[in-house]
This record gives structure tokens, C-alpha cells and sequence, in this order.
């Protein structure tokens, strides 16, 4: 990555952030006041999780400055694997916080509130559904035009905190036409802390794989594979290996020509690869072709 890239990607990296971690602060005071104030523990539940939002958020404007840096000679390799560790510490923590929100609901379950929500929560809750849903679409397209697994975490964050809005709305709204069933609060919290759970383990694999060195899935291996063949003059290809850096995909291979071309001829063929694996390779960053005669 240049300089002058590394510059563009951490701006609107910034700016995607600072959009969101706004909303959440807001987000996260309405519901913890919400929540307080209209007695609903599944709202306080999921203010707290609105409120690791912020902190995912200030992780990713810190740590922007440093994976967005150019290749350097103590890191020819660019420094994409920071991003990964980052997304690694989201992940972590979305899953503190599902665990955190499983026993506060456990809790509420066994000692249900003696009056059901009030009105505001419900309020509060579709307010979350809406915007937290745009947000999580806004982060997600830009992740992934910028190939930013820490993005794309985040996203995911963004959107379980739309999802789990979705059962605060349906119990508050339970429990205000029938104050009998007001121990819906607890169990919404528990469905919440569910989700929760369930994405920050998601965003967990997917680090191990990247820091482990795991190959792209087949399908994109095979398409690789198809690029290279597609070239006039390359008459096989072997040796591929793919592993991934940050979201991108690095590649190597080894590619089958005329052993009777000329050397010229041959380097044109194999730069022809390069460049075709680098624009129409699906999340290619970094590749290097090698030249076998046949």
C-alpha cells in the first residue's frame, strides 16, 4: 500500500467511525435513560451493548493510524495484520459483553420487576432498529470497498445492535398490553445476549483464520487458477498458494510456458498474469508468478 492510498483509506476509515461512534453515544444514553426510567432491563441490556459500540469505535480510530501505514523495510508486507488483531479485539469483546448481558438478564428472569416498561422504551428501541440498520449497511459497503476486516467487524457489531433492538421492541411492547407477562424483559435481555454471543464468536473464527495463514476457500482458488489459464501462452499453472493479509488475499503460483519462447515473450506473458490476478482476482493484494518451461 502507498502512502497516499494508506492516507485516503484511513480518512474515510475515520469518517465511517466518527459517524458511528456519534450515533452510538446517543444511542447509548437513550436507551440507558430509557431503560432506567421505563424500569426495562432488556432496553438497560441492550444500552450496554450500544455502549461497546463506542468503544469498538475509538479501537478503530486509533488503530487506523498504524494498519493504513505503507510497506516499510521492517514490514515488507504492510502492516494489514494489525487490522486483523484489532478485529480480533472486537470480537473479543462483543463476546464480554454477550456473557455480561446473559447474567444481568439471568438475574431480571429470576427476580422479575414488579411494573412493566414503559412507553419511552419502545420508543427508543424501534429508534435503534432504524438507525443502527443504516449505519451497519454504510459501514459494511465501505469495508468492503476498502477490504477492512476491522470494518467489516465493526459492522457486524452495528447490525447485532440493530438486531437485538428488534426482541427489546417486541417484549416492551409485550409486557405493556399485558403487565402478567412483564418477565418478557428478562428473557429479551437473555435473546440479546444471545445474538451478541453468536456474532463476536463469528468475528473470532474469522481472525484465527487470517492469523493462522489459511488458505482462500476453493471457489477462489479456482478462479485464480482460471485467470492465469485464460492468458495466451500459459499452458498450466501449479504451485498455488493463497493465504490471507488483513481482508486481502496474497497468492503465488507457478505458471507453464513454451520452453522454446523467448525470455521477453515469456515475461510479457507472465506480467499479463500478474496484472489480471491483481484487477479481476477476487480480493487480490499482493501476488507473485513464477515461470516454468514446459
Amino acid at each position: 500500500m502507498n502512502e497516499s492510498g494508506g492516507n485516503e483509506i484511513l480518512r474515510r476509515t475515520r469518517r465511517i467511525t466518527v459517524a458511528g461512534l456519534i450515533l452510538n453515544v446517543f444511542l447509548s444514553c437513550s436507551k440507558l435513560a430509557g431503560g432506567i426510567l421505563s424500569n426495562s432491563h432488556a432496553l438497560i441490556a441492550d444500552g450496554v451493548h450500544s455502549l461497546s459500540d463506542c468503544v469498538t469505535d475509538v479501537t478503530i480510530i486509533i488503530g487506523a493510524k498504524y494498519w493504513t501505514k505503507p510497506s516499510d523495510a521492517n514490514h515488507p508486507h504492510g502492516h494489514a495484520r494489525i487490522e486483523t488483531i484489532v478485529s480480533g479485539f472486537i470480537g473479543g469483546f462483543i463476546i464480554l459483553t454477550g456473557l455480561y448481558i446473559a447474567w444481568q438478564s439471568f438475574c431480571a428472569i429470576m427476580n422479575p420487576a414488579e411494573n412493566p416498561p414503559g412507553w419511552p422504551a419502545f420508543a427508543v428501541a424501534v429508534m435503534a432498529i432504524l438507525s443502527k440498520g443504516i449505519l451497519s449497511r454504510w459501514t459494511l459497503k465501505t469495508g468492503r470497498k476498502l477490504k477492512s476486516p476491522a470494518l467489516a467487524a465493526n459492522a457486524i457489531h452495528q447490525r447485532s445492535d440493530a438486531i437485538s433492538s428488534i426482541p427489546v421492541a417486541i417484549v416492551v411492547l409485550t409486557a405493556r398490553l399485558n403487565s402478567s407477562l412483564i418477565v418478557l424483559d428478562g428473557i429479551g435481555g437473555a435473546i440479546v445476549s444471545i445474538f451478541i454471543l453468536k456474532l463476536g464468536i463469528g468475528i473470532i473464527r474469522q481472525v484465527r483464520w487470517q492469523l493462522t495463514d489459511t488458505a482462500a476457500p476453493p471457489e477462489i482458488i479456482n478462479e485464480l487458477r482460471r485467470i492465469a489459464l485464460s492468458v495466451p501462452g500459459v499452458k498450466d499453472v501449479h504451485n498455488l498458494r493463497t493465504r490471507y493479509q488483513g481482508e486481502g488475499i496474497q497468492a503465488d503460483m507457478h505458471i507453464v510456458v513454451d520452453g522454446q519462447m523467448p525470455l521477453a515473450e515469456a515475461f510479457s506473458i507472465l506480467k499479463k498474469v500478474e496484472w489480471n490476478l491483481y484487477n479481476i482476482g477476487p480480493g487480490v493484494i499482493d501476488v507473485m508468478v513464477r515461470l516454468e518451461p514446459d
